[in-house]
């Protein structure tokens, strides 16, 4: 600095350095956050094509579910599995009108279902499901993630689980996310807080603690909790 400068100058000098240096401090974890998240959107536009040309190539079934509730308060759910793109397509729309005109999806439940060859499983609950073997594939969320996608802590999406792992997409099926539950330990379950509510509203909840050592828990729709927690009994089983 030109000697003589005034002593104000030199004080505006070195804070303005200081100033400086925090806000690139403070902007660098927005950044790599931003950098993530890109990361894993161009991922899923670039593995979503190949993805469904894998369905198409090898034939991987589609789940169809429907569900809902009766005048008198009853939950109502059943499951399909269809082979091929067009069978799909057309099993959702007969399901639609046979719920606008009857009131039930008759062609996923027996003896209408029965007849259809390319039905795998039909009007099973989700217990039954994973009891035989089958995975559970529904809609939850997961607390305990680093996902930038979180909401109140809880990332939304399509859960896998069967007795081994689980795993949670926002992409049905692409750029999965593994939750290490295999060997882990249950956690108690406890009244979901105020904050929790506004995530996941009235979703059930049971908690486990990952081999890597944080503590996930899982929210699902209550009709989902019993096989969810026969799962996590198998989790926690010792192998």
């Amino acid at each position: 600095m030109p000697e003589g400068e005034p002593e104000f100058l030199k004080l505006a000098d070195g804070s303005l350095g200081c100033a400086s240096v925090l806000m690139i401090v403070l902007a660098l974890p927005v950044l790599v956050v931003l950098v993530v998240l890109a990361v894993e959107w161009l991922l899923v536009l670039l593995l979503l094509p190949l993805w469904v040309l894998a369905r198409f190539l090898f034939g991987a079934p589609w789940l169809i579910v429907a569900r809902g509730r009766s005048p008198e308060g009853r939950r109502w759910r059943y499951y399909g599995k269809v082979k091929g793109w067009r069978a799909g397509t057309d099993m959702i729309d007969t399901v639609r009108a046979e719920i606008a005109r009857h009131g039930e999806p008759r062609s996923l439940g027996a003896p209408v279902a029965a007849e259809q060859a390319n039905i795998v499983v039909v009007g099973e609950v989700s217990l039954q499901l994973v009891q035989s073997g089958e995975p559970l594939e529904i809609p939850g969320q997961v607390y305990g993630t680093t996902s930038g996608y979180a909401r109140n802590g809880w990332l939304r999406g399509h859960l896998r689980a069967d007795t081994v792992s689980l795993s949670i997409s926002q992409g049905d099926g692409i750029a999965r996310r593994a939750i290490p539950v295999l060997g882990g330990s249950a956690l108690p379950e406890t009244p979901s807080t105020k904050a929790d509510r506004a995530a996941i509203g009235d979703a059930a909840v049971i908690g486990v603690t990952g081999t890597d050592g944080r503590e996930y828990r899982i929210a699902v729709d209550p009709d989902e909790l019993d096989a969810l927690r026969w799962l996590q009994s198998r989790w926690i089983a010792p192998h």
